[in-house]
């Protein structure tokens, strides 16, 4: 797609002209038809520019942008002038202009939006809060940078025509600015005018999106989930499709970006504060330059985060993907096997189960229990404070998603867990536990000393329990709990067993030894090449979206297999015990790239679960 087209640089145009062509009307579903058209694979999308890697300063206003975010927190319903009438000063000449896609009235010096106009339509739509996919690896976000090949062009003098506010109005007259003008989002209080290059039309205000009032430091929060994350936040502007999304939801937006620092509000402001509170202006309308704001015309939900991939199933290379992967999984999977062994300290059976623990999914729920989830317990690690990192630097390697949670008594007393609703900024703030699905947690259990847990401690202690049991948070909404389902893998590392729950626990059996474990890891290096860890990358991703089934005959085997080990002694092998090994089952075969289990995969998995279970007897304090 070479060359500037008209939909990418002058969208807003593009859409008026639909909204004369129909009538002074234009609908969602016209706007998104038009678009999809431009878009017809990922290789068009690729020439649109990432709000995710370039600087908004870079990006010219009132473009298409596309931005990868997880939605943090969803916003009342915001009320604008879908349409709204303006009159030319000079001529007297009446005019409807779509107030669809942008956030500031738009019209030409000569012109005035007629706020009281019969014909202006006050709409709807939804606004979004969201953030970068939190714990997302750097491997993923350069992958997907240098997939895109825009040549976004910095904002310039040349490209962006600008009119001092003051020159408006010395020209129309102080009047108008104060009463005529207005911001769509429906508070007459903001300027708003527009001049032409190119038949682009901008916005007099700037382009830079620098709205900081002078004096005025008061820097938002922005709200990311994980601490010391930094990227950039954005507000979501939808107008259809609302029931679609949730809070947690990865998703990529295609839209027009909007970054007019008249929409900032600030803490001595007075508009609208009838309506809301000072910390809900400021959390509600922060300056544009440091979260933009993207009216959506076209969004993928995101079932995977692997930019590698397709992003569905359906895609003809994501279906060669998964045969090329079928053709050399023996290889690759022992290859992989042998580099978590290597860093389990020699444990061919713990490699085993981590491997399964990295593909497990949640696939269904039966009532409140979640159905796939393997979280995992790797005692009798070794008595590092470097082991945790060195383990999560491997795992962020190889996974899409992950966070480490140093879980220390000082850390349980006084991190935020749980995403909390501030009533008075009328938003959520969020917490560490605020994830989106397929994100790897690994708790390092191994830096716990002996300490004192205070009531906050107590509250995230259970919090983690309540994640790991039954894969959901409990958002604390002040006057009541509102628990929200989750989908998080849980790998916990500990020197005894972890005082929190788990699936499965594995006690490590060490055959190599290291007096130095940084340097130990550090002999890992040179077989983790970037083909390598691309292969794995693939890999893990694909398995997590197979399909899986077990044949009839094979079904017969297991429940006589259960019959009999019930026969002589009911508590050899209860209902729990069963369940967990027919998931085991399933994830060791799909850990083999195949959709049917065979006798010898179940013959296997039994008897990795009596190793285990040996090696707890064994492992059991003695009286």
């Amino acid at each position: 797609m070479p060359g500037v087209e008209d939909w990418m640089n002058c969208p807003l145009n593009i859409i008026q002209n639909l909204f004369d062509q129909n009538g002074q009307n234009v609908t969602s579903t016209q706007v998104k038809e038009y678009f999809s058209k431009k878009l017809t694979g990922r290789e068009s999308l690729a020439w649109i520019p990432s709000l995710n890697d370039v600087p908004v300063h870079n990006l010219r206003p009132n473009t298409v942008v596309k931005y990868r975010c997880m939605i943090q927190d969803m916003f009342d319903p915001e009320l604008y002038l879908g349409v709204y009438e303006v009159n030319d000063v000079q001529t007297g000449q009446k005019s409807l202009k779509c107030g669809k896609y942008k956030d500031i009235a738009e019209c030409t010096p000569q012109q005035i939006v007629n706020m009281e106009s019969s014909d202006n339509k006050p709409m709807d739509r939804q606004t979004f809060y969201c953030v970068p996919i939190p714990g997302e690896a750097d491997w993923v976000k350069l992958a997907y940078a240098n997939q895109n090949i825009s040549d976004h062009g910095a904002s310039s003098s040349q490209s962006r025509l600008k009119r001092p506010l003051e020159d408006d109005q010395e020209k129309r007259g102080e009047k108008h600015s104060n009463n005529q003008n207005g911001d769509i989002n429906g508070d007459v209080s903001m300027e708003a005018e527009s001049v032409q290059q190119n038949n682009c039309p901008n916005q007099a205000n700037g382009t830079n999106g620098t709205g900081a009032r002078s004096g005025t430091n008061c820097k938002p929060d922005l709200n990311h989930p994980l601490p010391g994350e930094t990227g950039l936040t954005c507000l979501v502007k939808i107008y259809d499709d609302v029931d679609t999304f949730k809070v947690n939801d990865v998703v990529e937006f295609i839209g027009i970006l909007s970054v007019d620092p008249a929409m900032a509000q600030f803490p001595d402001s007075q508009e609208g504060e009838e309506f809301e509170t000072p910390e809900e202006r400021q959390a509600h309308s922060p300056p544009p330059s440091l979260v933009p704001r993207l009216h959506v015309i076209l969004y993928n939900k995101l079932n995977h985060d692997n930019p590698l991939l397709p992003p569905l199933k359906t895609e003809s290379a994501y279906t060669e993907a998964l045969s090329s992967l079928q053709s050399n999984i023996v290889n690759l999977r022992n290859e992989l096997i042998s580099v978590l062994e290597y860093s389990l300290l020699g444990d061919s059976l713990a490699a085993e189960y981590l491997l399964s623990h990295f593909i497990s999914n949640i696939y269904g729920r039966a009532d409140v229990m979640p159905l796939g989830k393997l979280s995992l317990n790797l005692s009798n690690c070794p008595n590092s404070r470097y082991y945790g990192g060195l383990m999560h630097r491997l795992i962020s390697a190889i996974l899409t998603k992950s966070h480490l949670l140093p879980m220390t008594i000082e850390n349980m007393n006084t991190m935020k867990l749980i995403p909390k609703k501030d009533i008075k900024a009328n938003r959520l703030e969020s917490g560490i536990l605020q994830l989106s699905d397929n994100t790897q947690l690994l708790i390092d259990e191994t830096l716990l000393q002996t300490g004192q847990l205070n009531p906050q401690g107590v509250k995230n202690v259970t919090a983690l329990g309540n994640l790991i049991t039954w894969q959901k948070v409990e958002y604390d909404f002040n006057f009541h709990s509102q628990p929200f389902s989750t989908n998080v893998n849980v790998l916990i590392l500990s020197e005894v067993k972890s005082l929190l729950p788990s699936d499965v626990q594995v006690p490590l059996n060490k055959k190599l030894t290291t007096d130095n474990i940084q340097e130990y890891f550090e002999q890992l290096d040179s077989r983790l090449t970037t083909e390598f860890l691309n292969k794995l990358r693939t890999y893990i991703t694909l398995t997590h979206t197979m399909d899986y089934s077990v044949s009839e005959d094979l079904q017969k085997v297991i429940q006589d297999d259960f019959v009999d080990s019930r026969k002589d002694n009911p508590k050899a092998m209860t209902i729990d015990d069963f369940h967990a090994l027919l998931n085991l089952l399933r994830l060791q075969t799909l850990s083999h790239c195949q959709p049917n289990p065979t006798p010898e995969m179940w013959n296997k998995v039994k008897t990795m679960e009596r190793e285990r279970r040996e090696r707890l007897t064994q492992a059991a304090p003695t009286s």
